[in-house]
């Protein structure tokens, strides 16, 4: 035992003072008297003492005193030495979901930790780490409940030998639960339980798909790897939004990479597309999947409006695009419902990026008045923009165009400006919802109809308009490099968890108890 404020002892110094006190008065004068045996007769029949110092009565008093001054100086009990804090490094990564005699690694793990806090004393504190996918920290309560740490998915999200060494002190004790998976060594700091064992997997490590949205086509090139002892046959079953796809049967070669076309028809509603590889033996099923939601098929209405010096290309433009789409035209007529209108010259009343539309040479100002530019010059297309990306438009020639009509926008296309240099030709108004394509010249004013990219260029900008209700949107989580091969990870022996040490106990309210009592047992001694 240890007194944490020693200095406080001084305060034993009132002991004399209370044996002064507690001395019985002595009397201010002696007379001698003649009736000193009657006096003395006297007090024997009364049973009464002469006035004395009650030893008991002091020593209860002086021991009350020495323990009040005991706690005053905070004793305290020195615990038992050893790490008081546990910080526990949990693997997540994908592998860790592989299942072997009915129960994932990961499932062990979480119950062996959880077994391990529940016996765990109040004064350690414990940290979780989730090191797998994304990484989550849990501190306290939340860690002792292992509260939201999630399942198995990705990649680890951490070195876990370079963390348990960093981790691990003369107080903190690191724990590392992983199945070894993924990295080079084991960590040396700190405790570790190794889970999961070797077996089969097979996993899909890669898919390329390409959307013919918004025609039904869809194909798909589904990269496969088989981490088992020897070839065998798998096959990939497609389920979903699409037309019935009967299971594609495969050979697949120990540890090397496969590909898988597939190529498929979507239904017009869409929804959920899944793919699958199914292996007898597979170990660990969850990385043996893809899902992507498809949009559904617009079929669209396309409307035309054209002024009175239109020629014959807007409506052709329309069939195009229609036949390209899946669509059909009808008539522009106020109020009628179309899926995207396509306007050659004139003044429209849209609000640009608002409404789904191509627009050539328009005009959405009344006020203002377009100033013709005569044959200027083409410049250059962007050639990253998913809308002119693989055309070649070198031999665009423009034979008159009004800048005036072009909204603010991305531009795509440009034009060389004797005075102003480069000018856009072409932009694109909106956001990821709703856009609108505007060309700063008409249809009979280019030789863009006679181009060979013109029908793609309008199938495209039909995309761009529908923005995000064209796009695909996968479900299933990234796959993991360096989580397929279970047969080749690290193997180790187990380190169990050392004793940890117990806190200081301090003492001053067991000191005060004592007081307390030794008050209370003089209070009934006479």
């Amino acid at each position: 035992m240890s007194l944490m404020h020693a200095a406080h002892l001084w305060w034993l110094l009132v002991l004399p003072l209370l044996f002064w006190l507690a001395l019985p008065p002595r009397p201010r004068q002696q007379a001698w008297t003649a009736h000193l045996v009657q006096w003395r007769l006297a007090q024997k029949a009364l049973r009464q003492k002469p006035p004395r110092l009650s030893g008991l009565r002091f020593l209860l008093l002086a021991l009350a005193c020495l323990a009040a001054v005991v706690a005053h100086a905070g004793p305290v009990l020195a615990g038992t030495p050893g790490p008081t804090r546990l910080v526990v490094l949990l693997d997540a990564s994908a592998s860790m979901a592989a299942r072997h005699d009915g129960r994932s690694a990961f499932d062990v793990a979480t119950q062996a930790v959880a077994q391990k806090l529940a016996a765990l004393p109040d004064h350690v504190e414990v940290t979780v780490l989730r090191c797998g996918g994304d990484l989550v920290r849990r501190h306290g309560p939340a860690a002792r409940a292992l509260q939201d740490i999630g399942r198995p998915a990705g990649a680890l999200a951490v070195d876990l030998e370079a963390l348990a060494a960093e981790v691990a002190g003369p107080n903190t004790v690191a724990w590392t639960l992983t199945d070894g998976q993924g990295q080079g060594r084991l960590p040396a700091a700190g405790a570790l339980l190794c889970v999961g064992a070797a077996g089969p997997n097979a996993a899909i490590v890669a898919v390329r798909t390409i959307d013919r949205w918004p025609l039904p086509g869809f194909s798909a090139a589904v990269d496969v790897l088989w981490c088992g002892p020897e070839a065998c046959t798998g096959e990939v079953q497609v389920t979903g939004a699409v037309q019935d796809t009967p299971p594609l049967s495969i050979e697949l070669l120990p540890r090397a990479v496969q590909t898988v076309p597939v190529d498929l028809e979507r239904l017009a509603k869409g929804g959920l597309l899944g793919l699958r590889l199914v292996v007898a033996g597979d170990v660990l099923p969850d990385d043996d999947v893809f899902e992507v939601e498809l949009p559904p098929l617009p079929a669209p209405r396309i409307a035309v409006l054209v002024d009175a010096e239109a020629g014959p290309f807007a409506d052709l433009a329309a069939k195009t695009l229609a036949q390209e789409v899946g669509g059909q035209v009808v008539p522009a007529a106020a109020g009628a419902e179309v899926g995207l209108l396509l306007v050659d010259g004139g003044n429209v009343a849209i609000a640009p990026g608002r409404v789904r539309s191509i627009c050539f040479g328009s005009q959405f100002d009344a006020q203002q008045v377009p100033v013709p530019w005569l044959e200027p010059q083409f410049a250059d297309w962007d050639r990253g923009s998913p809308l002119t990306a693989g055309l070649d438009l070198s031999e665009l020639r423009v034979h008159c165009a009004f800048r005036e009509t072009l909204p603010a926008g991305q531009a795509f296309l440009w034009a060389q400006h004797a005075v102003q240099g480069r000018v856009p030709l072409a932009v694109v108004a909106g956001d990821e919802r709703h856009a609108s394509v505007h060309f700063g010249f008409r249809l009979q004013d280019s030789n863009l109809p006679f181009l060979s990219a013109f029908p793609q260029l309008l199938r495209r900008a039909f995309v761009r308009c529908y923005g995000a209700a064209a796009k695909l949107r996968v479900r299933s989580p990234a796959m993991a490099p360096g989580e397929q091969d279970l047969q080749a990870r690290a193997v180790g022996v187990d380190r169990p968890l050392p004793p940890f040490g117990t806190p200081d106990r301090e003492l001053a309210a067991w000191s005060l108890l004592l007081g307390l009592c030794a008050l209370a047992l003089r209070a009934f001694v006479p």
